[in-house]
């Protein structure tokens, strides 16, 4: 059979939205039908996946190799640093897309490299002891060459998007005044693990916002299976345990192994007004002695959590339909 190829407009459907793209295709010279070709036909999906990467400013496969390449990583090590599983950034840099939130957490690091350390903190229990080496072969000792004001600035700057919009309450981030009020509910409430602090960060921000419109810290929340969390909120934990204000410990029972924040810096009360001081201290008396599991059930309650998608962030205004504001 004689063939020839031809461009040709095609129409693609990506996450629910049509993609048109100039590609090439095989036709059959007899019966000018186009015929089946694989390689044509993988060429055209991705030329079709940079044109929906382009258009939503997503970062590609060839940026996320170098970036990896950038800490000489392994995909499992890189992976790790996110946690992530390796497939996912094996897929990812052999043309899969990006998770919009994955995309933007990839972008992050590629803009501000300093972020790269509080993901270590975070993470490095989980990578190999090359992965290890390899990082801080590439960016030596943290103490010495990562000030604790460079990690500061650089997750600031990450959540510049969200400033100032509903999904901040209307502020700015603060990771000082984040870490103080994650410093004050592990001080308050005992053996606080990681999902309840989640909880209790977002009904305080929450409720200070339906009080007064704006929001306490200014972090961005997201939909989790769990309840609503700070937008990457292992991220900003590594960052306040790289500033050895918290620890996490580990306490087995012979039964069960839980790990939870204790702290090792004091809480900075001259951050906060009074009235930001009451509400936190409303939450610690209305959740205080409930453990992680309850606290997840009684978030799942919330119209905040219910009417978004796993992932989204959440506006503010549902703060209004709190229910520890009836």
């Amino acid at each position: 059979m004689s063939t020839e190829i031809r461009a040709i407009q095609e129409v693609y459907t990506i996450r629910g939205e049509q993609v048109t793209v100039v590609t090439k295709a095989r036709f059959d010279h007899a019966t000018g039908k186009q015929v089946f070709d694989q390689e044509l036909d993988n060429e055209a999906i991705h030329t079709a996946f940079d044109a929906y990467r382009s258009k939503h400013m997503m970062i590609t496969p060839s940026r996320i190799k170098a970036l990896r390449q950038r800490w000489d990583l392994s995909q499992h090590d890189f992976a790790a640093l996110f946690g992530w599983s390796d497939m996912t950034i094996a897929t990812y840099e052999t043309g899969a897309l990006a998770s919009e939130t994955n995309s933007e957490r990839l972008l992050a690091l590629e803009a501000t490299p300093e972020l790269a350390q509080s993901l270590y903190e975070s993470s490095k229990d989980m990578m190999t002891e090359r992965g290890n080496q390899a990082f801080r072969g590439q960016t030596g000792d943290a103490a010495e060459r990562t000030p604790q004001k460079w990690i500061e600035k650089g997750i600031n700057q990450q959540f510049e998007v969200t400033n100032y919009s509903e999904y901040s309450g209307f502020s700015a981030f603060d990771l000082k005044k984040f870490a103080n009020m994650a410093l004050y509910f592990v001080e308050q409430v005992p053996q606080v693990t990681k999902t309840k602090l989640n909880k209790l960060l977002f009904y305080t921000d929450f409720k200070f916002f339906a009080q007064n419109t704006v929001s306490i810290t200014g972090v961005p929340y997201a939909r989790l299976p769990y309840g609503p969390v700070p937008n990457d909120y292992s991220l900003l934990y590594g960052a306040i345990e790289n500033a050895k204000q918290l620890t996490e410990e580990v306490v087995n029972d012979g039964v069960t192994e839980r790990t939870f924040f204790t702290t090792t810096a004091n809480f900075n009360s001259a951050l906060f007004t009074e009235q930001e001081l009451a509400v936190m201290m409303d939450t610690v008396q209305r959740f205080g002695h409930l453990n992680a599991i309850e606290l997840s059930e009684r978030s799942h309650q919330e119209r905040a959590w219910q009417a978004n998608d796993t992932g989204k962030l959440i506006s503010y205004l549902y703060a209004n339909d709190l229910t520890t504001l009836k």
